[in-house]
């Protein structure tokens, strides 16, 4: 019998001390009812507003939707086929445009190259005439400067 007790005594102190469901149990109970408290019931609401924009869209928007698709999705696309072939016509002048671009620039390039050849032909013909000259004028100094050493040599 003192087993007994002893064994409820044992019992009842390892409930007590490693036994921590009633704790958490508590626990638990207190946040839910504090969550649920907080919450308010806003889902219901939320689902209630969107249950409206729902039945909003299907009877008015969907419909006026498709009431304008109907009467203005013809223009468009018969104003879109216009766009569209506008656009191929200006593709196709642009590359007719590029060939004659193309063409132009290779003329006015072979006239730039045939105008730098003329400038150097020319450039080089002035250098030859320079260098003419300078030789002329050396030539001529030089024969000066002998006719002006014979006119002192015999004046003296």
């Amino acid at each position: 019998m003192i087993d007994q007790t002893i064994f409820k005594d044992v019992n009842e102190i390892h409930a007590r001390l490693l036994d921590h469901r009633p704790v958490l149990q508590g626990h638990i109970n207190h946040f839910v009812q504090e969550f649920e408290d907080k919450r308010q019931n806003r889902e219901p609401e939320r689902l209630e507003k969107v249950l409206d924009n729902v039945k909003e869209m299907n009877e008015k928007l969907i419909p006026e939707s498709l009431k304008a698709m109907q009467v203005f999705l013809p223009d468009i696309s018969a104003k879109v086929k216009v766009a569209t072939e506008m656009c191929r016509k200006i593709e196709d002048g642009e590359i007719l445009e590029n060939k004659q671009l193309r063409q132009n620039r290779s003329s006015r390039k072979e006239r730039w190259d045939e105008f730098l050849k003329k400038q150097y032909q020319n450039c080089d013909e002035i250098d030859t005439d320079f260098n003419q000259q300078v030789e002329r004028l050396k030539t001529h100094y030089e024969d000066l400067e002998d006719k002006l050493g014979y006119s002192t040599m015999a004046s003296a």
